[in-house]
């Protein structure tokens, strides 16, 4: 049994946080699993082995954030020299950045479009990650900006884990609605685009018979309130908040929308068509054309394109057949996705990585 430490910001709703927690689950059937966090106090996820927190919660300024990443450092250094871990992995910035500090042989793995960053991060970026043997992008396109735009070398693959059981056994009870309704799954922020989603579904003659349930929360809330109401859309779109367990809208979803303007690698997608809930999602940067074949599990449309997002919401809603088609082919098209083949490659890579190094 090895000991395996997987260090992640906080727990707070987020496709990274799931996808940390989800590779702890399936570890910790064979090992000795540790979480470590910085922050414990917006948990929204149960924790499937044991929790450290090291009490280093965000700060505002660019001063007092450079301060934090030296102190996550530091205590990280003592958490990792007083358990020796055998493997140290590592999940979104603001966990990476200290992470390749404290542990060099960690490794890191990043969730977002690199070009997303603002400056400071962008630098910390440059600085730290050279520093580690691996760092694990989520996509290949993430793998290859992160190869040609930024210069590392040691960069490879790992699709995001998604526990297909997990999700199935939470989606038994299912959700009843009224209409038929299409969901869009995630954080209520600009990149999200889900004001895009809005017109895109007031122009669609699918609004007519169909509602659109917009699951999640964020800074933007108010501002679509607004909008809908401006469409006299209040009856049709839904804003559900935050829901600890989403996959009882999906599984009786028509389909599911992704309108970002930039992803990394959009777990939302994998877990739709583990329900057999196809997907209609914009081309973007990075992520979805990896997940989502043409008529097969979905429908591709070009990025911030509202007219061809509200034609593909219709073709597919209205389409019967080729519903059905994406419907029964959902799940088998994400097979390659299943936890144990992503374990593997986590624990694989690692154990390459120190043959190599000793």
């Amino acid at each position: 049994m090895k000991k395996i430490a997987i260090v992640i910001a906080d727990l707070e709703l987020g496709g990274g946080q799931r996808s940390a927690l989800n590779l702890a689950s399936v570890l910790s059937k064979d090992h000795e699993v540790t979480v470590l966090v910085f922050q414990d106090k917006f948990r929204q996820y149960e924790v499937p082995c044991k929790l450290v927190n090291l009490d280093c919660p965000d700060q505002s300024s660019v001063i007092l954030k450079a301060y934090n990443v030296f102190k996550r450092t530091w205590r990280l250094r003592r958490n990792f020299n007083a358990n020796n871990y055998d493997h140290i992995y590592s999940f979104m910035e603001s966990a990476n950045f200290p992470t390749a500090l404290a542990a060099p042989n960690a490794l890191l793995s990043v969730h977002c479009n690199p070009h997303e960053l603002n400056g400071y991060e962008a630098f910390l970026l440059r600085l730290t990650y050279p520093r580690a043997k691996y760092i694990i992008a989520v996509s290949e396109d993430v793998a290859t900006l992160l190869r040609n735009d930024f210069g590392l070398k040691n960069v490879t693959r790992i699709y995001n884990l998604v526990s297909f059981d997990d999700i199935q056994q939470q989606a038994v009870e299912g959700y009843t609605h009224a209409r038929p309704y299409i969901v869009a799954l995630g954080r209520l922020t600009e990149v999200k685009r889900l004001d895009l989603l809005i017109d895109a579904y007031a122009d669609s003659k699918m609004q007519k018979e169909c509602d659109l349930l917009l699951i999640g929360e964020g800074e933007m809330r108010e501002e679509l309130e607004d909008q809908i109401k401006s469409l006299s859309l209040e009856n049709k779109v839904i804003l559900t908040g935050s829901q600890a367990n989403p996959f009882k809208y999906l599984k009786n979803a028509q389909l599911l929308a992704l309108s970002s303007r930039t992803e990394a690698f959009p777990m939302v997608l994998i877990e739709s068509l583990v329900l057999s809930c196809p997907v209609v999602a914009t081309d973007c940067p990075t992520g979805p054309r990896e997940i989502v074949i043409e008529a097969e599990n979905g429908l591709l449309v070009e990025n911030g394109n509202k007219h061809a997002l509200s034609q593909a919401l219709d073709r597919l809603y209205f389409d019967k057949e080729l519903l059905a088609h994406c419907k029964k082919s959902a799940f088998n098209s994400i097979q390659h996705l299943s936890d144990k083949r992503v374990v593997k490659e986590w624990l694989a890579l690692d154990d390459e990585q120190k043959k190599a190094s000793g």
